[in-house]
């Protein structure tokens, strides 16, 4: 029993290998299904930078929720939408900064998103609770959109601009 070996074209000198025609045509299908793809890639990529973004929001009011339980003091999340900025603080100031704050205690969403809507800043109080509210975070272009919702017992979640 010995191996055969299978040519997959009986060419002339032996020679193996795709065709002109094989070669043209695998480059002709690859480029429509790339063609079909492409449309739902950059829809893909809206949703994933708005979900980073409202992701990137929600740790930064859970960490002011955290700040005030283990600083036993209320701590006020502060929203500018025109300026598309936010900072934390004890009371009215945005006393805090660190790790992503510029001077004077502000933040700026990455992927260039913007802050929407708010119809309240939260604040968070020592038991970590907060009077509640609605943030809208939207990508850069305005097309993709989700709220972050703040419940009353200090829940911060993302959902559906809306629900």
């Amino acid at each position: 029993m010995g191996v055969q070996m299978v040519c997959r074209h009986d060419r002339l000198g032996g020679q193996q290998g795709f065709t002109l025609a094989e070669l043209i045509t695998a480059i002709a299908v690859i480029g429509i299904v790339s063609a079909a793809a492409f449309p739902m890639f950059t829809s893909f990529l809206t949703a994933m930078q708005t979900k980073g973004a409202a992701q990137e929001l929600t740790t930064i009011l859970q960490q002011a929720r955290e700040l005030a339980i283990t600083r036993n003091t209320s701590y006020t999340v502060q929203i500018d939408v025109p300026g598309n900025r936010l900072c934390f603080g004890d009371g009215v100031n945005c006393n805090w900064v660190g790790p992503g704050t510029d001077a004077q205690g502000y933040r700026r969403l990455s992927n260039q998103a913007q802050l929407a809507v708010v119809n309240t800043n939260p604040v968070f109080n020592p038991l970590g609770t907060a009077g509640g509210g609605r943030i809208t975070v939207q990508n850069a272009q305005g097309t993709s959109a989700l709220d972050v919702v703040v419940s009353s017992s200090g829940r911060v979640r993302i959902a559906q601009v809306g629900q």
